[in-house]
């Protein structure tokens, strides 16, 4: 009888246990991506959560829930409950809301709190391989002695190219006319197909065209020269302010407790310093970001002003 007792109680206890452990184990991280599978803003948020994944044990659940040009991802991440269990990925696209569209169903500025970048990549002044127009200083020229004459494609009205365009527009003193695609790989054909004069691309957009010959690059828009493209000079060198990055990174719904803001932090910096993740990166012209929480709402607040200025000084207009 008392061996009886003896194995109910340890079964209770055991039971206990397990409903313990059940309740302190950490949930699985959600993050919603805005857009699909193997795009940029995919892989460079599977790229750091497999390794955060590998080198501690926690579990992510990567969402691609596309659409409205991020926005149904945004928003629903935005209206999120903030328990640490959800989190998005936002990228240059992010900052560029408030000034394309004149409502939103959340605030851009303080419902998605920034938690960790991942990385920053070059955006590459590209020409057909047979172009005349063999520097920048050269397309400038063109541009300036032929207003509007000269061309430039982009994913659509409103997209990261088209906005990133109109600041080199505005930087270079030129008056290049806008040729939207359905997306930048359509762009990117017609560029090669010499239908357009040139485009301004994100480094893995220009990477394949280049190598293969197929493209020039004439200028990365990064205060350095980057590793995947080490013969294109920046445009800073050539006497041109033209500074911008295509960027991407995690955030949480505001009130998110902030030990799991600063936890993703520190995951995603151990990741990224792995020389693999490093090597990854570095393929695609990227390059790994250590910011702060402070330092990446602060780069996010900056960048929120300028594209609102600029998209509303171009008169860029999108659909609702």
């Amino acid at each position: 009888m008392k061996t009886l007792r003896n194995r109910v109680l340890a079964l209770a206890l055991a039971s206990l246990s397990f409903a313990a452990s059940a309740q302190t184990a950490p949930r699985a991280l959600r993050i919603l991506v805005p857009f699909s599978a193997g795009g940029a803003s995919d892989t460079y948020t599977r790229i750091a959560t497999l390794k955060i994944s590998e080198q501690t044990g926690k579990t992510f659940v990567v969402e691609n829930r596309t659409g409205a040009g991020g926005r149904i991802a945004w928003e629903a991440a935005a209206k999120s409950a903030p328990d640490g269990t959800t989190a998005a990925l936002i990228d240059a696209t992010y900052p560029m809301l408030p000034g394309l569209y004149d409502k939103l169903p959340w605030d851009v500025a303080g419902d998605l709190v920034p938690a960790a970048m991942i990385a920053q990549t070059p955006f590459v002044i590209v020409v057909n391989a047979g172009s005349k127009l063999e520097s920048l200083a050269a397309l400038i020229a063109d541009a300036r002695a032929r207003p509007g004459k000269l061309n430039f494609g982009s994913a659509g009205v409103g997209s990261v190219i088209h906005v990133v365009s109109e600041l080199f527009n505005a930087n270079a003193h030129v008056n290049l006319t806008h040729i939207p695609y359905k997306g930048m790989s359509d762009a990117s054909v017609a560029l090669q197909a010499r239908q357009i004069d040139l485009i301004i691309a994100a480094s893995p957009t220009a990477l394949g065209p280049i190598r293969g010959g197929k493209a020039r690059g004439l200028a990365v828009s990064t205060e350095r020269r980057s590793a995947a493209f080490p013969g294109v000079p920046t445009a800073l060198e050539q006497g041109v302010d033209y500074l911008v990055t295509n960027w991407f990174g995690f955030a949480f719904p505001k009130g998110t407790p902030k030990e799991a803001i600063d936890t993703l932090r520190e995951d995603v910096v151990r990741a990224l310093a792995a020389p693999d993740v490093r090597e990854k990166l570095a393929a695609q012209g990227a390059e790994p970001s250590n910011f702060t929480p402070g330092e990446f709402a602060r780069f996010l607040k900056e960048d929120t002003r300028r594209w609102t200025e600029l998209i509303r000084a171009s008169g860029i207009k999108v659909e609702p």
